[in-house]
């Protein structure tokens, strides 16, 4: 069941990349576009190594880990390109370097997050 999420939060994620939308508004200093990016896919890395754990049980943690950093950052590129079609929407390079950040600093504070916290894991 862990699937589920991963593949509803994925196509929302490109339904929403994929429609007409107005420009982000600025925030002070704080590029809100690639602030969002950043968030939204360091959220789908997780979702995804949440995935993997259903998808292959015999992965180890980190294995789970790298595959939902990669994964996101390949939807990440792979919905750029989609936006490339679009009339609409623009395909930018800082906006999937945005993504990828974000998710590797999501699984970054997984990893962090495994190491401090003591407890069982499911790994």
């Amino acid at each position: 069941m862990d699937v589920v999420p991963a593949t509803i939060y994925v196509g929302a994620i490109f339904y929403t990349g994929l429609i007409r939308i107005g420009k982000l508004p600025e925030v002070g200093f704080v590029a809100t576009d690639k602030l969002l990016h950043a968030l939204t896919f360091g959220g789908m890395a997780l979702l995804l190594a949440r995935a993997a754990r259903t998808l292959w049980p015999r992965w180890s943690f980190g294995g789970r880990l790298a595959f939902g950093a990669l994964g996101a950052s390949f939807l990440g590129a792979l919905l750029e390109v989609c936006q490339s079609f679009v009339a609409y929407r623009s395909a930018e390079f800082l906006d999937w370097f945005a993504d990828s950040v974000g998710a590797v600093c999501a699984v970054g504070l997984a990893v962090l997050y495994a190491r401090v916290i003591p407890g069982p894991r499911a790994d």
